[in-house]
């Protein structure tokens, strides 16, 4: 799918949108009544408002962020792969396949020398290499695979800056 095609238009966000963007970001279970009140709405419209952005696109869901660790996945990789060729087919059925692993977190076509970025959470050595040889190899039309580990990981944020002038979380 290609995600370029249904991209919301965030140029007619207001500064109220984009608030309420940031709040939701920061805590995505604030009440109606409480972001209501941190925006300077009644309850009615700010419904209405919320509604609005999620039907745009421009708020694609809501979901808790879960320590990988504290469910027994203690490694992360960043993994680089190179595909043999740049064929729609390879491309696709690449794309394809590893959506289905749920040892893929995130998985980015890229530019540069490598073709795609996979975020990949498992609960060990041995796990990513069994998930190596066995899963990703096994796709097919792969030339390079570079692996990445993650020794500690000092920031990871989820909150997207809103002020569209400077991009910045306020």
């Amino acid at each position: 799918m290609n995600e370029n095609a249904s991209r919301p238009n965030t140029e007619e966000l207001d500064d109220i949108d984009r608030k309420i963007l940031l709040l939701l970001q920061k805590n995505g279970r604030m009440t109606n009544a409480a972001l209501a009140e941190a925006v300077g709405l009644t309850p009615t419209p700010m419904l209405q408002r919320i509604k609005k952005l999620e039907q745009k696109g421009v708020i694609k869901g809501y979901t808790a962020i879960v320590d990988a660790t504290a469910l027994g996945r203690k490694v992360m990789a960043f993994v680089d792969v190179t595909l043999a060729k740049h064929d729609i087919a390879i491309h696709e059925r690449f794309v394809e396949e590893v959506c289905k692993f749920e040892e893929v977190l995130e998985c980015h076509h890229i530019a540069g020398e490598q073709d795609f970025l996979l975020k990949v959470v498992v609960r060990d050595i041995a796990e990513y290499e069994s998930f190596l040889l066995k899963r990703i190899t096994a796709i097919g039309g792969i030339s390079r695979i570079k692996t990445t580990l993650v020794l500690s990981s000092p920031k990871m944020e989820t909150v997207i800056g809103v002020d569209p002038e400077r991009g910045e979380k306020r």
